[in-house]
This record gives structure tokens, sequence and C-alpha cells, in this order.
């Protein structure tokens, strides 16, 4: 048990209500962290206040076996609240950003602590995911009163299969000891591996497009750009895209890959992965950043997506392509 924890738990026990935050664009371990803390301190403080907020997606509504996905929050309940932030990097990022209205804010998340906001900073940017601090910050302190339940088990587990790419990266023995232990709670994993395993029709043909149209470079660097004209014609409603881009990795030759997604405003969406060298410091360069194998950016031109292209390119070409590394995913 760290300092930080303890003093986590002192400042949950101080308020009576307690906010709890994401990131924008959620996955499903911001969904987990923040759906299952919110489940174990309903679970440890029946008296306490708390809520979780953010827009609701509804791509992963399923996630949540209550009528409510969101609460609905007054502005003047952040006057007397304390707000938890969880798995998001950079304040920016935050989604609703009323969260800066509470009393002390405190930041807990996996990834790189580049940006150091709010009063208090729980961050080990080692661990596989976010849900997987949670379920070891309840552990250490449940002598002191927090509580697991079926409810917090299944979203923190949900939250790790997301963030690890259902255990194809951060395969190290703490991740599947904090699994088995949340399997000792009554919960169906296999309907949630359905949910996390299954995609609509059209989902399946888009995924056919990007594998026939993806460009390989000899430097084993691939990309795709997905136009907003062209995602219309696939009319994926609220699945977003995010099913395809684990899908170059399934090519041999491919060491590092990006999906360029157009926006409403016409700039592009960047989900850069790799197997071979570090992507985060060029996500950096480009409005954006994550983890050293798993990162977003932005382009906002043209010019933006062929100087990333090259960037990535001249970073493979550097090394030689040869050396492996695996890490956490975003």
């Amino acid at each position: 048990m760290s300092a930080i924890e303890e003093q986590i738990l002192a400042e949950i026990k101080r308020y009576d209500t307690i906010i709890i935050h994401r990131h924008q664009r959620p996955d499903p371990d911001a969904y987990g962290a923040q759906l299952g803390l919110k489940a174990i301190l309903e679970a440890s403080f029946p008296d306490k206040q708390i809520y979780a907020v953010g827009k609701a997606v509804q791509g992963l509504a399923w996630m949540s076996e209550d009528d409510t996905f969101m609460d609905d929050v007054p502005d003047k309940m952040y006057h007397d609240a304390l707000v938890l932030v969880v798995d998001t990097a950079n304040a920016p990022r935050i989604d609703d950003q009323r969260w800066p209205n509470g009393l002390e804010i405190i930041k807990i998340d996996h990834h790189p602590n580049d940006e150091p906001y709010g009063d208090w900073q729980w961050v080990e940017a080692g661990k596989s995911a976010t849900s997987t601090m949670i379920y070891e910050f309840y552990e250490a302190l449940k002598d002191q009163g927090l509580v697991m339940n079926a409810k917090a088990a299944r979203l923190l587990y949900i939250g790790i299969v997301g963030d690890t790419g259902r255990f194809m990266y951060s395969m190290d023995q703490e991740t599947f000891r904090v699994v088995s232990e949340l399997f000792g709670y009554d919960f169906d994993y296999e309907a949630v591996l359905h949910h996390m395993s299954t995609i609509s029709e059209n989902a399946a043909k888009l995924s056919g497009y990007v594998l026939q149209n993806l460009t390989i470079l000899p430097s084993g660097f691939a990309y795709v750009v997905l136009t907003k004209a062209l995602l219309e014609q696939f009319d994926l409603q609220d699945s977003g895209t995010a099913f395809v881009v684990p899908l170059p990795a399934t090519i041999d030759k491919v060491k590092a890959w990006a999906i360029f997604e157009e926006q409403d405003e016409g700039n592009y969406r960047v989900r850069l992965r790799s197997r071979t060298i570090v992507i985060n410091k060029i996500a950096n360069q480009f409005e954006g950043g994550g983890h050293p194998m798993a990162s977003g950016a932005w382009a906002q031109t043209a010019e933006d997506i062929e100087r990333l292209i090259n960037s990535v390119n001249a970073a493979l070409l550097e090394q030689g392509g040869d050396k492996e590394v695996t890490s956490a995913t975003s």
C-alpha cells in the first residue's frame, strides 16, 4: 500500500459528495475504472452521494447494468464535492469540464504523468489499465472500509480486458493476478467477452475495407485514411471505429500502424500503435500522447498526415525494425 492510496481514501472519507470523471471518447477502461470505482464507493459508503459524469456513448452502454448510465449532476453539486478523475492523462481531455469546480481534485491514471493536474495525483504508468489500479486500491485498503462486489468486479474486468487488447498486451503477472481475483465474484464473464468480441455486419464490412486498403511501407509502417464520406457509407451509427485499430497487427510484416479518421471539423483523429518502436514521443509532436506503444494524436491537415507518416517511417528505418517491445495499450 502506498501513501497516496491512503491519502485518497482519507479524502474520500472526508466528503459526502464525490463526482467521478474520465476522458472524452471513452474506451472500456475509462468506463470500467470510473463505474467500477463508483460501485466500490457506493458499496463501501452507502450514506455518501457518488456520481459518474460524462457523455454516454451508446456503443458501450451495455457495460452498465443500471437504468442510468451516466449521472446528471447540477452545477451546485460541485461546490462541496471531491472530484476524482480516472484514466485521463491531460486536463483538456477530461469529459465534462466542470471538474475544476470541485473543492479538491484527485487524478488516478496509468498514462505517463506529463500533466500532473489536480491537488493529488496517483499515477502508475507501468500498469496495464486504470481498472487494475482501482482493484489494487480496494485490495490495499479493504481493511479500512472498502467493499468489493460483483458489479464492481465485472466493470473492472471489462476495463482490463479492453486496455490489454484481450490480454495481447501487458501480459504481466500482476494483471493476471488481479483478473484471477476478479473471477472470484459472480458475474457472467462469457457474456462480457461476447459483447467485446462481436461487431455489426457494417462494422465487419469496414474491417474488410481497412485490410484491403491498408498501405504498408517497406519499413513495416502501415496506415489507412478513413474520410468522413467513406465512414458514412458504412452507417456505423454509435459503434465508432475502435474495432479496426487492432487489424493491422494481424499482418506479420506490420511493425507500427496508424488509423487516420476524419472528424466533423475536417481534421483527423489518429490512433497510433507499435510493436517495435516507441511512438508516444512522436504523438506528442501532433497534439497527442499516451503509452510508449499505443498513443493518440491529431492531424489538422493533409500535410500533417504526411509528416506523421514520415516521422514513424523514419523511426522504423533508423531502428531497423527488428527489435520488438511489449507495452500497455491506451
